[in-house]
C-alpha cells in the first residue's frame, strides 16, 4: 500500500512508479496485492494526467480514492477479520500497530519508503534488497531494478479541476447558515457576553 496522507506526494508517487515501469519493461508481475491512495484531488489528477496511475494499473495495482482508506482501517480484506489468517502488509503509512490497516490483528505491518513498498511488491519478499538481490523474469532471465527516479515537482505545473474546494465569499454579511435546532450533532454557537470593562471589575473586587 502506497500513499494516503503520508508519502502520496507527486514526488512519492514518481518515483514509486519508476520502479513500476522497470518492472514492465524488465518482465516482471506484481506477487502481492498493490494499492495506491493519492493524498488529494490535485495529486490524484496531476498524476493520472501525467501517465503516473496507468503505469500502477498496467502492472494490477488498484488505485483506491484520495482519501485515508486503508491508513485508518477502511479496508475490508475479510468479512471476519478476528479469524483471518496471519499475514504481513508493507505500506508507506505512517501507523503500524496490529489492526490499523485491515481490523485483523493477525495482520502484522512493516513501514517503508514507497520506492521499497514497489519493489517488494513485485519480489514478493519481505527480505527482497534491490541493490544486491536478483528477480527471475518471465523469460526466466536474472534482472535488478535500478535506482528509482522522480520528479519534485511535476514538470507541466500542477491540475485539478474540482479539488472540492469553495472560497468563502467576499461579503459573509448575507449567508444564512439553517442548522435543525433537533439536530444531535450540530449546534449553533451562541454569540458571548460582552466581558466588563477593567474598572467594573477592579470594583467587583474591591
Amino acid at each position: 500500500m502506497i500513499g494516503s496522507c503520508t508519502n502520496s506526494s507527486y514526488e512519492d508517487l514518481s518515483r514509486a512508479a519508476s520502479i513500476a515501469q522497470q518492472a514492465l519493461d524488465k518482465g516482471l508481475g506484481i506477487k502481492a496485492e498493490f494499492g495506491i491512495n493519492p493524498g488529494s484531488e490535485k495529486v490524484r489528477y496531476t498524476a493520472d494526467r501525467d501517465g503516473i496511475l496507468s503505469v500502477f494499473e498496467q502492472l494490477d495495482a488498484k488505485i483506491f480514492t484520495n482519501a485515508c482508506g486503508p491508513c485508518i482501517g477502511q479496508w475490508a480484506r475479510y468479512e471476519d477479520p478476528k479469524n483471518a489468517p496471519k499475514n504481513s502488509i508493507i505500506h508507506s503509512f505512517n501507523r503500524n500497530f496490529a489492526k490499523r490497516a485491515d481490523g485483523n490483528p493477525n495482520t502484522h505491518a512493516f513501514v517503508a519508503s514507497p520506492e521499497m513498498v514497489a519493489a517488494i511488491t513485485i519480489a514478493g519478499r519481505l527480505d527482497f534488497n534491490p541493490m544486491t538481490d536478483t528477480l527471475i523474469n518471465n523469460q526466466g532471465e536474472k534482472v535488478m531494478l535500478d535506482e528509482p527516479t522522480g520528479w519534485e515537482l511535476p514538470p507541466k505545473g500542477f491540475e485539478v479541476k474540482d479539488d472540492g474546494y469553495l472560497a468563502p465569499e467576499e461579503d459573509g454579511s448575507g449567508v444564512v447558515i439553517n442548522v435543525s435546532p433537533e439536530s444531535e450533532r450540530l449546534q449553533l454557537l451562541a454569540p458571548f457576553e460582552p466581558i466588563r470593562n477593567t474598572i467594573d471589575r477592579c470594583k467587583i473586587v474591591n
